[in-house]
Protein backbone atom coordinates (compact mmCIF):
# COMPACT_ATOMS: atom_id res chain seq x y z
CA UNK A 1 0.00 0.00 0.00
CA UNK A 2 1.54 3.30 -1.11
CA UNK A 3 -0.67 5.52 1.09
CA UNK A 4 0.11 6.68 4.60
CA UNK A 5 -2.86 9.01 5.04
CA UNK A 6 -6.38 9.70 3.78
CA UNK A 7 -7.56 13.32 3.48
CA UNK A 8 -11.36 13.01 3.37
CA UNK A 9 -13.97 15.63 2.58
CA UNK A 10 -17.03 15.50 4.83
CA UNK A 11 -20.35 16.23 3.06
CA UNK A 12 -20.97 14.06 0.02
CA UNK A 13 -17.78 12.06 0.57
CA UNK A 14 -17.88 10.58 4.07
CA UNK A 15 -21.22 11.98 5.21
CA UNK A 16 -24.75 11.86 3.84
CA UNK A 17 -27.39 14.16 5.31
CA UNK A 18 -25.01 15.61 7.88
CA UNK A 19 -23.82 12.33 9.41
CA UNK A 20 -21.11 9.76 8.77
CA UNK A 21 -22.93 6.45 8.45
CA UNK A 22 -22.06 3.24 10.28
CA UNK A 23 -20.42 1.69 7.21
CA UNK A 24 -18.10 4.68 6.70
CA UNK A 25 -17.25 4.84 10.41
CA UNK A 26 -16.30 1.16 10.39
CA UNK A 27 -14.13 1.70 7.31
CA UNK A 28 -12.33 4.62 8.96
CA UNK A 29 -11.71 2.42 12.00
CA UNK A 30 -10.15 -0.26 9.80
CA UNK A 31 -7.97 2.36 8.12
CA UNK A 32 -6.66 3.49 11.52
CA UNK A 33 -5.96 -0.10 12.53
CA UNK A 34 -3.98 -0.52 9.30
CA UNK A 35 -1.77 2.43 10.32
CA UNK A 36 -3.21 5.14 8.06
CA UNK A 37 -3.41 8.70 9.34
CA UNK A 38 -6.82 10.32 8.87
CA UNK A 39 -7.42 13.96 7.99
CA UNK A 40 -10.95 15.37 7.86
CA UNK A 41 -11.39 18.26 5.41
CA UNK A 42 -14.59 20.28 5.23
CA UNK A 43 -16.12 23.62 4.28
CA UNK A 44 -18.38 23.58 7.31
CA UNK A 45 -17.87 26.04 10.13
CA UNK A 46 -15.98 24.57 13.04
CA UNK A 47 -18.96 25.02 15.39
CA UNK A 48 -21.32 23.29 12.95
CA UNK A 49 -18.88 20.44 12.44
CA UNK A 50 -18.70 19.77 16.18
CA UNK A 51 -22.50 19.54 16.20
CA UNK A 52 -22.89 17.08 13.31
CA UNK A 53 -19.75 14.92 13.58
CA UNK A 54 -19.64 12.88 16.77
CA UNK A 55 -16.38 11.05 15.99
CA UNK A 56 -13.77 13.74 15.46
CA UNK A 57 -11.57 11.58 17.70
CA UNK A 58 -11.08 9.22 14.73
CA UNK A 59 -9.03 11.87 12.95
CA UNK A 60 -5.43 12.94 13.44
CA UNK A 61 -6.28 16.41 12.19
CA UNK A 62 -9.28 18.41 11.00
CA UNK A 63 -9.20 21.10 8.32
CA UNK A 64 -12.46 23.03 8.80
CA UNK A 65 -13.98 26.15 7.24
CA UNK A 66 -12.43 25.30 3.87
CA UNK A 67 -8.93 25.65 5.28
CA UNK A 68 -9.65 28.55 7.65
CA UNK A 69 -9.35 26.47 10.83
CA UNK A 70 -7.02 23.61 11.78
CA UNK A 71 -7.87 21.34 14.70
CA UNK A 72 -5.81 18.54 16.23
CA UNK A 73 -8.20 16.43 18.35
CA UNK A 74 -5.62 14.55 20.42
CA UNK A 75 -3.88 17.72 21.53
CA UNK A 76 -7.09 19.74 21.67
CA UNK A 77 -5.27 22.45 19.68
CA UNK A 78 -7.13 24.79 17.34
CA UNK A 79 -5.46 27.22 14.95
CA UNK A 80 -7.23 29.93 12.97
CA UNK A 81 -5.55 30.58 9.62
CA UNK A 82 -7.04 34.05 9.15
CA UNK A 83 -8.90 36.72 11.14
CA UNK A 84 -12.66 36.52 11.79
CA UNK A 85 -15.06 38.05 9.23
CA UNK A 86 -15.30 41.86 9.46
CA UNK A 87 -18.41 42.91 11.45
CA UNK A 88 -19.31 45.55 8.85
CA UNK A 89 -19.66 42.80 6.21
CA UNK A 90 -21.95 40.76 8.44
CA UNK A 91 -24.02 43.84 9.10
CA UNK A 92 -24.29 44.57 5.36
CA UNK A 93 -25.34 40.98 4.60
CA UNK A 94 -27.97 41.20 7.33
CA UNK A 95 -29.20 44.57 6.06
CA UNK A 96 -29.73 43.06 2.62
CA UNK A 97 -31.63 40.08 4.02
CA UNK A 98 -29.02 37.54 2.92
CA UNK A 99 -29.10 34.39 5.02
CA UNK A 100 -25.60 33.36 6.14
CA UNK A 101 -23.61 31.28 8.59
CA UNK A 102 -20.52 32.70 10.22
CA UNK A 103 -17.61 30.71 11.57
CA UNK A 104 -14.27 31.58 13.07
CA UNK A 105 -12.99 32.59 9.63
CA UNK A 106 -15.59 31.67 7.00
CA UNK A 107 -18.90 33.16 5.94
CA UNK A 108 -21.28 30.73 4.24
CA UNK A 109 -24.22 31.68 2.03
CA UNK A 110 -26.29 30.17 -0.76
CA UNK A 111 -24.93 30.09 -4.30
CA UNK A 112 -28.13 31.76 -5.52
CA UNK A 113 -27.26 34.86 -3.50
CA UNK A 114 -23.97 35.42 -5.33
CA UNK A 115 -25.01 38.68 -7.00
CA UNK A 116 -26.24 40.27 -3.77
CA UNK A 117 -23.21 38.98 -1.88
CA UNK A 118 -20.98 40.77 -4.39
CA UNK A 119 -22.84 44.01 -3.80
CA UNK A 120 -22.56 43.57 -0.03
CA UNK A 121 -18.79 43.07 -0.28
CA UNK A 122 -18.45 46.21 -2.38
CA UNK A 123 -20.65 48.26 -0.04
CA UNK A 124 -18.71 47.11 3.02
CA UNK A 125 -15.35 47.67 1.32
CA UNK A 126 -14.29 44.12 2.07
CA UNK A 127 -12.27 41.90 -0.27
CA UNK A 128 -12.94 38.18 0.15
CA UNK A 129 -12.73 35.31 -2.33
CA UNK A 130 -15.86 33.44 -3.42
CA UNK A 131 -15.56 29.64 -3.33
CA UNK A 132 -18.25 27.33 -4.74
CA UNK A 133 -19.35 24.10 -3.11
CA UNK A 134 -22.29 22.63 -5.03
CA UNK A 135 -25.25 24.83 -3.92
CA UNK A 136 -23.23 26.70 -1.30
CA UNK A 137 -21.11 29.83 -1.62
CA UNK A 138 -18.25 30.48 0.81
CA UNK A 139 -16.50 33.78 1.52
CA UNK A 140 -12.85 33.46 2.57
CA UNK A 141 -9.72 35.62 2.86
CA UNK A 142 -7.27 35.30 -0.02
CA UNK A 143 -4.93 32.30 0.28
CA UNK A 144 -7.24 30.29 2.53
CA UNK A 145 -8.25 26.99 0.93
CA UNK A 146 -8.63 23.32 1.66
CA UNK A 147 -5.35 22.71 -0.14
CA UNK A 148 -3.38 25.24 1.94
CA UNK A 149 -4.82 23.82 5.15
CA UNK A 150 -4.05 20.24 4.17
CA UNK A 151 -0.47 21.17 3.24
CA UNK A 152 0.07 22.51 6.75
CA UNK A 153 -1.41 19.41 8.34
CA UNK A 154 0.70 17.09 6.17
CA UNK A 155 3.83 18.91 7.34
CA UNK A 156 2.69 18.81 10.97
CA UNK A 157 2.19 15.03 10.74
CA UNK A 158 5.64 14.55 9.19
CA UNK A 159 4.24 13.07 5.99
CA UNK A 160 5.02 13.51 2.31
CA UNK A 161 2.18 14.73 0.10
CA UNK A 162 3.07 11.84 -2.24
CA UNK A 163 1.72 9.44 0.40
CA UNK A 164 -1.66 11.11 0.91
CA UNK A 165 -4.86 10.06 -0.91
CA UNK A 166 -7.41 12.90 -1.18
CA UNK A 167 -11.09 11.94 -1.30
CA UNK A 168 -13.64 14.59 -2.30
CA UNK A 169 -16.79 15.27 -4.32
CA UNK A 170 -17.28 18.98 -5.11
CA UNK A 171 -15.71 22.08 -6.66
CA UNK A 172 -13.98 23.21 -3.46
CA UNK A 173 -12.06 19.92 -3.44
CA UNK A 174 -9.89 20.89 -6.41
CA UNK A 175 -7.46 22.61 -4.04
CA UNK A 176 -7.52 19.51 -1.83
CA UNK A 177 -6.64 17.36 -4.84
CA UNK A 178 -3.75 19.65 -5.78
CA UNK A 179 -2.26 19.33 -2.30
CA UNK A 180 -2.15 15.53 -2.28
CA UNK A 181 -0.28 12.93 -4.29
CA UNK A 182 -3.32 10.80 -5.15
CA UNK A 183 -7.01 11.56 -5.70
CA UNK A 184 -10.32 9.70 -5.64
CA UNK A 185 -14.02 10.45 -5.52
CA UNK A 186 -17.42 8.72 -5.47
CA UNK A 187 -19.21 8.28 -8.78
CA UNK A 188 -21.74 11.02 -7.96
CA UNK A 189 -19.05 13.71 -7.58
CA UNK A 190 -19.31 16.79 -9.79
CA UNK A 191 -18.14 15.96 -13.34
CA UNK A 192 -15.05 18.24 -13.38
CA UNK A 193 -13.77 16.46 -10.27
CA UNK A 194 -14.34 12.98 -11.67
CA UNK A 195 -12.29 14.06 -14.70
CA UNK A 196 -9.44 15.09 -12.40
CA UNK A 197 -9.54 12.08 -10.04
CA UNK A 198 -7.08 9.20 -10.31
CA UNK A 199 -9.86 6.81 -9.30
CA UNK A 200 -13.66 7.08 -9.37
CA UNK A 201 -15.27 4.65 -6.94
CA UNK A 202 -18.65 3.05 -7.75
CA UNK A 203 -21.61 4.25 -5.68
CA UNK A 204 -22.49 7.46 -3.90
CA UNK A 205 -21.20 9.47 -0.96
CA UNK A 206 -20.08 7.64 2.18
CA UNK A 207 -21.12 4.21 0.93
CA UNK A 208 -18.82 4.43 -2.10
CA UNK A 209 -15.89 5.70 -0.03
CA UNK A 210 -16.40 3.13 2.74
CA UNK A 211 -16.32 0.26 0.26
CA UNK A 212 -13.29 1.71 -1.49
CA UNK A 213 -11.39 1.98 1.81
CA UNK A 214 -12.03 -1.58 2.99
CA UNK A 215 -11.55 -2.90 -0.54
CA UNK A 216 -8.93 -1.66 -3.02
CA UNK A 217 -7.36 1.04 -0.79
CA UNK A 218 -6.48 -1.10 2.23
CA UNK A 219 -5.80 -4.18 0.10
CA UNK A 220 -3.35 -2.29 -2.11
CA UNK A 221 -5.25 -3.09 -5.29
CA UNK A 222 -5.37 0.37 -6.86
CA UNK A 223 -3.17 0.47 -9.99
CA UNK A 224 -0.51 3.08 -9.30
CA UNK A 225 1.30 3.01 -12.65
CA UNK A 226 -1.30 4.13 -15.17
CA UNK A 227 -1.32 7.89 -14.67
CA UNK A 228 0.96 10.22 -16.60
CA UNK A 229 1.47 12.56 -13.65
CA UNK A 230 2.82 9.64 -11.63
CA UNK A 231 5.51 8.83 -14.20
CA UNK A 232 9.21 9.76 -14.24
CA UNK A 233 10.81 10.57 -17.58
CA UNK A 234 14.09 8.73 -18.16
CA UNK A 235 14.77 9.52 -21.82
CA UNK A 236 13.55 9.52 -25.41
CA UNK A 237 12.83 6.54 -27.65
CA UNK A 238 15.78 5.98 -29.99
CA UNK A 239 13.58 5.61 -33.06
CA UNK A 240 10.84 8.18 -32.50
CA UNK A 241 12.10 10.66 -29.86
CA UNK A 242 8.92 10.02 -27.91
CA UNK A 243 9.32 10.51 -24.13
CA UNK A 244 10.12 7.30 -22.25
CA UNK A 245 8.80 7.04 -18.70
CA UNK A 246 8.62 4.61 -15.82
CA UNK A 247 6.17 4.67 -12.89
CA UNK A 248 7.28 6.84 -9.99
CA UNK A 249 5.80 4.50 -7.38
CA UNK A 250 4.98 0.87 -6.75
CA UNK A 251 7.79 -0.77 -8.78
CA UNK A 252 11.31 -2.13 -8.50
CA UNK A 253 13.86 -1.21 -11.18
CA UNK A 254 16.92 -3.28 -12.09
CA UNK A 255 19.66 -1.49 -14.07
CA UNK A 256 22.23 -3.86 -15.57
CA UNK A 257 25.26 -3.37 -17.81
CA UNK A 258 29.00 -3.71 -18.21
CA UNK A 259 31.35 -1.57 -16.13
CA UNK A 260 31.58 1.88 -17.78
CA UNK A 261 28.39 1.22 -19.77
CA UNK A 262 26.51 4.08 -18.09
CA UNK A 263 24.35 2.19 -15.60
CA UNK A 264 25.45 4.20 -12.54
CA UNK A 265 25.14 7.37 -14.60
CA UNK A 266 21.52 6.49 -15.37
CA UNK A 267 20.80 5.62 -11.73
CA UNK A 268 22.15 9.05 -10.78
CA UNK A 269 19.91 10.68 -13.39
CA UNK A 270 16.90 8.86 -11.93
CA UNK A 271 17.81 10.21 -8.48
CA UNK A 272 17.92 13.75 -9.89
CA UNK A 273 14.47 13.35 -11.48
CA UNK A 274 12.98 11.95 -8.25
CA UNK A 275 14.56 14.76 -6.24
CA UNK A 276 13.04 17.32 -8.62
CA UNK A 277 9.61 15.84 -7.96
CA UNK A 278 10.10 15.92 -4.15
CA UNK A 279 10.31 12.17 -3.64
CA UNK A 280 12.40 11.00 -0.70
CA UNK A 281 15.42 8.98 -1.88
CA UNK A 282 18.18 7.07 -0.09
CA UNK A 283 21.25 6.22 -2.20
CA UNK A 284 23.44 3.44 -0.81
CA UNK A 285 26.78 4.02 -2.51
CA UNK A 286 29.35 1.27 -1.87
CA UNK A 287 32.04 2.73 -4.15
CA UNK A 288 31.70 6.51 -3.88
CA UNK A 289 30.19 6.98 -7.36
CA UNK A 290 27.33 9.26 -6.22
CA UNK A 291 29.22 11.79 -4.11
CA UNK A 292 28.69 14.40 -6.83
CA UNK A 293 24.95 14.42 -6.05
CA UNK A 294 25.84 16.23 -2.84
CA UNK A 295 26.21 19.41 -4.93
CA UNK A 296 22.44 19.55 -5.45
CA UNK A 297 20.18 21.54 -3.09
CA UNK A 298 18.36 19.28 -0.65
CA UNK A 299 20.87 16.41 -0.87
CA UNK A 300 22.69 15.23 2.24
CA UNK A 301 25.94 13.33 1.69
CA UNK A 302 27.16 11.17 4.57
CA UNK A 303 30.31 9.07 4.73
CA UNK A 304 29.71 6.03 6.93
CA UNK A 305 32.55 4.42 8.86
CA UNK A 306 30.63 2.59 11.58
CA UNK A 307 27.15 1.24 12.37
CA UNK A 308 26.45 4.04 14.82
CA UNK A 309 26.44 6.61 11.98
CA UNK A 310 23.67 4.90 10.02
CA UNK A 311 20.76 5.97 12.21
CA UNK A 312 21.96 9.58 12.13
CA UNK A 313 22.09 9.62 8.33
CA UNK A 314 18.64 8.08 7.95
CA UNK A 315 17.24 10.43 10.60
CA UNK A 316 17.08 13.06 7.86
CA UNK A 317 13.85 11.42 6.66
CA UNK A 318 12.29 12.05 10.08
CA UNK A 319 12.89 15.78 9.59
CA UNK A 320 12.27 16.18 5.87
CA UNK A 321 9.70 14.09 3.92
CA UNK A 322 11.40 15.04 0.63
CA UNK A 323 14.98 14.39 1.75
CA UNK A 324 17.64 12.83 -0.47
CA UNK A 325 20.44 11.10 1.46
CA UNK A 326 23.56 9.69 -0.20
CA UNK A 327 25.31 7.21 2.08
CA UNK A 328 28.95 6.68 1.03
CA UNK A 329 30.53 3.38 2.14
CA UNK A 330 33.58 3.57 -0.12
CA UNK A 331 36.19 3.68 2.65
CA UNK A 332 35.02 0.43 4.28
CA UNK A 333 36.26 -3.11 3.63
CA UNK A 334 33.87 -5.35 1.71
CA UNK A 335 32.60 -7.41 4.66
CA UNK A 336 31.86 -4.25 6.66
CA UNK A 337 29.97 -2.76 3.71
CA UNK A 338 27.64 -5.78 3.55
CA UNK A 339 27.05 -5.62 7.28
CA UNK A 340 26.18 -1.92 7.20
CA UNK A 341 23.98 -2.32 4.12
CA UNK A 342 21.97 -4.97 6.00
CA UNK A 343 21.65 -2.63 8.99
CA UNK A 344 20.55 0.23 6.72
CA UNK A 345 17.98 -1.79 4.81
CA UNK A 346 16.44 -3.08 8.04
CA UNK A 347 16.18 0.48 9.40
CA UNK A 348 14.75 1.73 6.11
CA UNK A 349 12.11 -0.98 6.18
CA UNK A 350 11.00 0.13 9.64
CA UNK A 351 10.99 3.78 8.54
CA UNK A 352 8.86 2.95 5.53
CA UNK A 353 6.29 1.11 7.62
CA UNK A 354 6.00 4.06 9.99
CA UNK A 355 6.43 7.10 7.70
CA UNK A 356 6.37 5.70 4.17
CA UNK A 357 9.88 7.14 3.67
CA UNK A 358 12.13 6.98 1.79
CA UNK A 359 10.03 6.41 -1.32
CA UNK A 360 13.06 5.03 -3.20
CA UNK A 361 16.20 3.14 -2.24
CA UNK A 362 18.97 3.18 -4.85
CA UNK A 363 21.61 0.49 -4.25
CA UNK A 364 24.66 0.46 -6.50
CA UNK A 365 26.79 -2.67 -7.03
CA UNK A 366 23.82 -4.67 -5.76
CA UNK A 367 25.43 -8.03 -6.54
CA UNK A 368 27.97 -7.56 -3.73
CA UNK A 369 25.30 -7.38 -1.01
CA UNK A 370 22.20 -9.08 -2.46
CA UNK A 371 23.79 -12.37 -3.50
CA UNK A 372 22.68 -15.68 -2.01
CA UNK A 373 24.89 -15.39 1.08
CA UNK A 374 24.51 -11.61 1.46
CA UNK A 375 21.92 -9.43 3.16
CA UNK A 376 19.00 -11.39 4.64
CA UNK A 377 15.72 -11.34 2.71
CA UNK A 378 13.88 -10.10 5.80
CA UNK A 379 16.06 -6.97 5.87
CA UNK A 380 15.79 -6.16 2.15
CA UNK A 381 12.01 -5.90 1.85
CA UNK A 382 11.93 -5.87 -1.97
CA UNK A 383 8.23 -6.68 -1.79
CA UNK A 384 7.72 -3.16 -0.40
CA UNK A 385 8.76 -1.84 -3.85
CA UNK A 386 10.62 1.39 -4.53
CA UNK A 387 14.05 -0.19 -5.13
CA UNK A 388 16.48 0.72 -7.91
CA UNK A 389 19.32 -1.81 -8.07
CA UNK A 390 22.36 -1.27 -10.31
CA UNK A 391 24.65 -4.18 -11.12
CA UNK A 392 26.93 -5.67 -13.76
CA UNK A 393 26.44 -9.19 -12.37
CA UNK A 394 22.74 -10.00 -12.43
CA UNK A 395 23.70 -13.66 -12.28
CA UNK A 396 24.95 -13.14 -8.71
CA UNK A 397 21.65 -11.74 -7.41
CA UNK A 398 19.45 -14.07 -5.42
CA UNK A 399 16.25 -15.32 -7.00
CA UNK A 400 13.88 -13.39 -4.73
CA UNK A 401 15.50 -10.10 -5.78
CA UNK A 402 15.38 -10.90 -9.49
CA UNK A 403 11.77 -12.05 -9.26
CA UNK A 404 10.77 -8.77 -7.63
CA UNK A 405 12.09 -6.63 -10.53
CA UNK A 406 9.23 -4.97 -12.44
CA UNK A 407 11.25 -2.81 -14.84
CA UNK A 408 14.55 -3.80 -16.46
CA UNK A 409 16.89 -1.17 -17.85
CA UNK A 410 19.78 -2.82 -19.69
CA UNK A 411 22.96 -1.05 -20.82
CA UNK A 412 25.65 -2.50 -23.06
CA UNK A 413 26.45 -6.07 -21.95
CA UNK A 414 29.27 -8.01 -23.58
CA UNK A 415 30.07 -10.68 -20.98
CA UNK A 416 28.92 -13.98 -22.50
CA UNK A 417 27.90 -15.50 -19.17
CA UNK A 418 25.75 -12.46 -18.29
CA UNK A 419 24.06 -12.42 -21.68
CA UNK A 420 23.27 -16.13 -21.36
CA UNK A 421 21.90 -15.57 -17.86
CA UNK A 422 19.70 -12.66 -18.96
CA UNK A 423 18.34 -14.67 -21.88
CA UNK A 424 17.36 -17.59 -19.69
CA UNK A 425 15.94 -15.34 -16.99
CA UNK A 426 13.76 -13.24 -19.30
CA UNK A 427 12.60 -16.28 -21.23
CA UNK A 428 11.31 -17.83 -18.00
CA UNK A 429 9.68 -14.66 -16.63
CA UNK A 430 6.73 -12.50 -17.58
CA UNK A 431 9.01 -9.50 -18.12
CA UNK A 432 9.78 -10.26 -21.72
CA UNK A 433 11.36 -12.52 -24.29
CA UNK A 434 15.07 -12.92 -24.96
CA UNK A 435 14.84 -11.50 -28.50
CA UNK A 436 15.45 -7.82 -27.60
CA UNK A 437 18.73 -8.75 -25.91
CA UNK A 438 20.40 -9.10 -29.30
CA UNK A 439 21.07 -5.35 -29.28
CA UNK A 440 22.95 -5.32 -25.96
CA UNK A 441 26.44 -6.08 -27.29
CA UNK A 442 26.42 -3.04 -29.55
CA UNK A 443 24.53 -0.47 -27.47
CA UNK A 444 26.52 2.80 -27.38
CA UNK A 445 27.11 4.52 -24.07
CA UNK A 446 24.06 6.61 -23.14
CA UNK A 447 21.56 4.24 -24.78
CA UNK A 448 19.58 1.61 -22.90
CA UNK A 449 17.08 -1.16 -23.48
CA UNK A 450 13.92 -0.78 -21.39
CA UNK A 451 11.66 -3.74 -20.71
CA UNK A 452 8.48 -3.04 -18.76
CA UNK A 453 4.77 -3.77 -18.94
CA UNK A 454 2.79 -1.44 -21.19
CA UNK A 455 0.01 -1.19 -18.57
CA UNK A 456 -1.97 -4.13 -19.89
CA UNK A 457 0.50 -6.73 -18.70
CA UNK A 458 2.24 -6.94 -22.07
CA UNK A 459 6.04 -6.45 -22.06
CA UNK A 460 7.07 -3.57 -24.31
CA UNK A 461 10.85 -3.48 -25.00
CA UNK A 462 12.39 -0.39 -26.57
CA UNK A 463 15.75 1.34 -26.74
CA UNK A 464 16.06 4.91 -25.49
CA UNK A 465 18.53 7.73 -25.10
CA UNK A 466 18.85 8.91 -21.51
CA UNK A 467 17.92 12.44 -20.43
CA UNK A 468 20.77 14.81 -19.49
CA UNK A 469 22.04 15.00 -15.92
CA UNK A 470 22.43 18.10 -13.75
CA UNK A 471 25.53 16.69 -12.09
CA UNK A 472 28.41 15.09 -14.01
CA UNK A 473 29.21 11.43 -13.52
CA UNK A 474 32.04 11.18 -16.04
CA UNK A 475 33.75 14.23 -17.47
CA UNK A 476 35.84 14.23 -20.61
CA UNK A 477 38.58 16.65 -19.63
CA UNK A 478 41.28 15.87 -22.17
CA UNK A 479 43.57 18.76 -21.29
CA UNK A 480 44.00 17.53 -17.73
CA UNK A 481 45.28 14.14 -18.86
CA UNK A 482 48.47 15.86 -20.04
CA UNK A 483 48.88 18.11 -16.98
CA UNK A 484 52.28 17.41 -15.41
CA UNK A 485 52.99 17.21 -11.71
CA UNK A 486 56.18 18.12 -9.85
CA UNK A 487 58.98 15.51 -9.68
CA UNK A 488 58.22 14.77 -6.04
CA UNK A 489 54.63 13.77 -6.91
CA UNK A 490 55.36 11.43 -9.81
CA UNK A 491 54.15 7.84 -9.70
CA UNK A 492 57.12 5.48 -9.37
CA UNK A 493 56.55 1.99 -10.75
CA UNK A 494 58.55 -0.54 -8.70
CA UNK A 495 59.19 -4.22 -8.84
CA UNK A 496 58.16 -6.15 -5.72
CA UNK A 497 61.82 -6.24 -4.60
CA UNK A 498 62.14 -2.44 -4.76
CA UNK A 499 63.84 -1.19 -7.99
CA UNK A 500 62.05 1.61 -9.91
CA UNK A 501 61.35 0.57 -13.52
CA UNK A 502 59.29 3.54 -14.74
CA UNK A 503 57.76 6.83 -13.61
CA UNK A 504 54.80 9.00 -14.64
CA UNK A 505 54.25 12.75 -14.21
CA UNK A 506 50.83 12.93 -15.94
CA UNK A 507 47.82 10.70 -16.39
CA UNK A 508 48.69 10.03 -20.02
CA UNK A 509 52.25 9.10 -19.00
CA UNK A 510 50.78 6.93 -16.27
CA UNK A 511 48.56 5.11 -18.77
CA UNK A 512 51.51 4.59 -21.11
CA UNK A 513 53.61 3.14 -18.29
CA UNK A 514 50.78 0.83 -17.21
CA UNK A 515 50.67 -0.50 -20.77
CA UNK A 516 54.43 -1.24 -20.76
CA UNK A 517 55.54 -2.43 -17.29
CA UNK A 518 55.69 -6.07 -16.24
CA UNK A 519 52.65 -7.86 -14.81
CA UNK A 520 54.41 -8.33 -11.48
CA UNK A 521 54.82 -4.54 -11.15
CA UNK A 522 51.11 -3.96 -11.81
CA UNK A 523 50.17 -6.66 -9.33
CA UNK A 524 52.46 -5.21 -6.66
CA UNK A 525 50.86 -1.75 -6.84
CA UNK A 526 47.27 -2.97 -7.27
CA UNK A 527 47.49 -5.14 -4.17
CA UNK A 528 48.60 -2.09 -2.16
CA UNK A 529 45.94 0.23 -3.66
CA UNK A 530 48.69 2.54 -4.94
CA UNK A 531 47.00 3.51 -8.22
CA UNK A 532 43.79 4.85 -6.67
CA UNK A 533 45.71 6.51 -3.81
CA UNK A 534 47.95 8.41 -6.23
CA UNK A 535 45.06 9.73 -8.30
CA UNK A 536 43.15 10.82 -5.17
CA UNK A 537 46.14 12.42 -3.46
CA UNK A 538 47.86 14.02 -6.44
CA UNK A 539 45.00 14.86 -8.84
CA UNK A 540 42.17 15.17 -6.28
CA UNK A 541 39.89 13.31 -8.69
CA UNK A 542 37.41 11.31 -6.58
CA UNK A 543 35.56 9.98 -9.63
CA UNK A 544 38.61 8.36 -11.25
CA UNK A 545 40.11 7.48 -7.87
CA UNK A 546 37.01 5.57 -6.76
CA UNK A 547 36.84 3.75 -10.10
CA UNK A 548 40.50 2.73 -9.78
CA UNK A 549 39.90 1.58 -6.21
CA UNK A 550 36.99 -0.48 -7.43
CA UNK A 551 39.13 -1.97 -10.20
CA UNK A 552 41.93 -2.84 -7.76
CA UNK A 553 39.42 -4.56 -5.50
CA UNK A 554 37.81 -6.50 -8.34
CA UNK A 555 41.21 -7.55 -9.65
CA UNK A 556 42.11 -8.79 -6.16
CA UNK A 557 38.97 -10.92 -6.14
CA UNK A 558 39.77 -12.39 -9.52
CA UNK A 559 36.86 -10.70 -11.31
CA UNK A 560 39.18 -8.76 -13.66
CA UNK A 561 41.82 -10.71 -15.54
CA UNK A 562 43.34 -7.92 -17.66
CA UNK A 563 44.26 -5.21 -15.16
CA UNK A 564 46.34 -3.32 -17.71
CA UNK A 565 43.43 -2.89 -20.11
CA UNK A 566 40.96 -2.05 -17.32
CA UNK A 567 43.11 0.84 -16.05
CA UNK A 568 43.60 2.16 -19.59
CA UNK A 569 39.86 2.14 -20.26
CA UNK A 570 39.13 4.05 -17.04
CA UNK A 571 41.51 6.89 -17.89
CA UNK A 572 40.28 7.07 -21.48
CA UNK A 573 36.63 7.16 -20.39
CA UNK A 574 37.30 9.79 -17.73
CA UNK A 575 39.41 12.20 -19.77
CA UNK A 576 38.69 11.25 -23.36
CA UNK A 577 42.39 10.62 -23.77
Amino acid sequence: MIFKALACDYDGTLASEDRIGAEALAALGQAREAGLRLILVTGRTFFELIRVCERLDLFDAVVAENGGVLYFPRAGAIRDQAPPPPPRLLAELDRRGISFQVGRVIVGTARGDEEEVGKALAAAGVSLELVYNRAALMLLPAGVSKGAGVQQVIRALGLSFHDVLALGDAENDFDLFEACGWTGCPANAVPPLTDRADWVFPGEDGTAIARAIVGPILKGLLPAARFRRHQIEVGWAAGTSEPVTIPARGINVLIHGDPLSGKSWLAGALVEHLLGRHYAVCVIDPEGDYRVLGRLPGVTWAEIRENASVAGALGQFERDPSACVVVDLSTLPHAKKVQIIETMLALIRRLRRRLGLPHWVVLDEAHYSLHREGVADSAIGVEDKGFCLATYKASWLRGSVLKAADVWVLARTTAAEELAFLRSLLAESSVGSEEPLSVLRDLPRGEFLLIQSDGAGVPSPLTFVATPRETPHVRHLTKYADSRVSPGRRFLFRRPDGPVVASADSLNAFRAAVAAVEESVLAYHAERGDFSRWVLDVFADPALGSQLRKTETRWGRGEITDLRAAIGRLIAARYGA
